[in-house]
């Protein structure tokens, strides 16, 4: 009843704490300050998850654009869409007279049913043009091959970069190699050298009994 209530606000005067008193703000303020993780003792013990940045996360106050990683069938199927809305457009330019159309392209094999009567009238000839046409086919091909090509400079720029690519997305490979004994100079500048020319980190653990190396 009320007059318990009176008798217990009179015994026990901090008892009753109003939302906006002091004493309330000092101690929501304590209660938060020793809720958190810096007072926690097991804090610590916890493996937390280390936090991903996002393919599209802005970089340089400037939000990159979404990728769409596609699978190996959908990428067939891009580029073969692609490959025939080529092969449209060259057909509709053709039909209308503004792009050259390609000569029929003749081998030994398929001459006679592609020039019809026109092989009968003149073989020699015919097969002459044949040849002519396979062998200016098989220049151009090279010559494309040729110009492909990389230089020296150009192969050593892309040996280099693969070398030195972002391992971060496709991981660290680690080789173990167990030697007995790599006491012989020649042995131990072989591994220098070979190490700084293709940029191989790592190390060599030597033990003295028995007489093995770890590299």
């Amino acid at each position: 009843d009320k007059s318990t209530a009176s008798s217990d606000a009179k015994n026990h005067p901090q008892a009753i704490l109003t939302m906006n008193s002091p004493e309330a703000q000092d101690l929501r303020t304590k209660c938060f300050e020793q809720a958190s993780l810096s007072y926690s003792k097991t804090a610590e013990l916890i493996q937390h998850i280390v936090p991903v940045v996002p393919p599209n996360a802005k970089k340089d106050g400037q939000e990159a654009e979404p990728v769409l990683h596609l699978t190996k069938r959908e990428l067939k199927r891009q580029r073969k869409l692609r490959r025939e809305e080529k092969q449209r457009e060259l057909r509709d330019l053709q039909a209308a007279g503004l792009v050259q159309p390609p000569e029929p392209r003749l081998t030994l094999k398929n001459f006679i049913r592609v020039l019809g009567d026109q092989a009968y009238v003149d073989p020699s000839q015919m097969e002459q043009k044949v040849m002519e046409q396979v062998q200016a086919r098989q220049r151009a091909h090279l010559e494309r091959n040729e110009a492909r090509k990389l230089t020296k400079e150009q192969k050593a720029e892309k040996l280099r970069k693969k070398y030195e690519e972002d391992t971060s997305k496709t991981g660290v490979h680690v080789a173990l190699f167990y030697v007995k004994n790599l006491s012989h100079p020649y042995h131990r500048t072989k591994v220098d050298l070979n190490a700084q020319q293709y940029n191989i980190t790592g190390g060599v653990v030597e033990c003295q009994n028995p007489q093995v190396a770890c590299v």
